[in-house]
């Protein structure tokens, strides 16, 4: 049954903006499984409307997708306890803040606020999966992970920043740890700083981020500060019992 659900799973992760639709070979080929057994996960997937069958025999998400997406972003402790702070941080500093969480090797936007005299901020929209490269939040997600965690990362080729080596890499995330704040590295677009947000056990179960677009990287340490306490009020938040129905 597990070995089942994780093929499932390995299934699923093929879509993403780039290869939106697959066919029975092609996922057969890059998942190094039987046609088959590609077929039968694949329309098995269709039947419960996580896919969807479209012309030529491929494949696409199904729209059942959005509607678990849509419980999921609308009952989030995590997106609901920051939206708050999400909106002072924008508004207070005239820039976009993101919010995300890391899933499996990679992180996911949840939420992406553009202050109130901005205009809409281009960026990640809410529900859009982002790899792990050298971002300011993917930076701060990818140094909460334990060491063996982001050894396997690196190995695998999931972890996409200038390192050189996987032990570079870990000194970098261990100032981040030190620091509590992280910045966009060299192959990052633009400026941008981040914090770790953490849930009521301590672990850290997101991370908020500030653009700095247009802004003196002489400032820097202001924002990294500002960000950093808008990480510690959401942390607190967090750490709040949640109201009895």
């Amino acid at each position: 049954m597990l070995g089942t659900l994780k093929r499932a799973g390995d299934v699923l992760d093929l879509f993403t903006t780039e290869e939106p639709e697959w066919g029975v070979t092609a996922a057969a080929q890059r998942l190094g499984i039987g046609k088959s057994l590609a077929h039968d996960v694949l329309a098995s997937l269709a039947a419960i409307g996580l896919l969807q069958r479209v012309a030529h025999g491929r494949y696409r998400l199904g729209w059942r997708t959005i509607s678990l997406a849509s419980v999921l972003l609308r009952t989030s402790e995590l997106k609901a306890k920051a939206r708050p702070v999400v909106r002072d941080l924008a508004d207070g500093h005239g820039l976009a803040v993101s919010l995300a969480a890391w899933d499996r090797g990679r992180i996911i936007y949840i939420d992406r606020r553009a202050s109130a005299r901005q205009a809409p901020a281009p960026g990640p929209a809410p529900g859009t999966a982002a790899p792990l490269d050298g971002s300011a939040i993917a930076r701060v997600l990818l140094a909460s992970r334990p060491t063996a965690e982001v050894i396997t990362l690196w190995s695998d080729g999931f972890v996409r920043t200038r390192h050189a080596s996987v032990d570079e890499l870990e000194l970098d995330l261990e100032r981040i740890r030190l620091h509590g704040w992280a910045q966009n590295d060299g192959d990052a677009v633009g400026l941008a700083v981040a914090a770790p947000v953490k849930d009521a056990d301590g672990s850290v179960a997101g991370a908020i981020g500030l653009d700095l677009i247009h802004v003196s990287s002489a400032n820097l340490d202001l924002h990294a500060r500002a960000v950093q306490a808008a990480a510690s009020r959401i942390s607190a938040a967090m750490r709040e019992p949640a109201l009895a129905a």
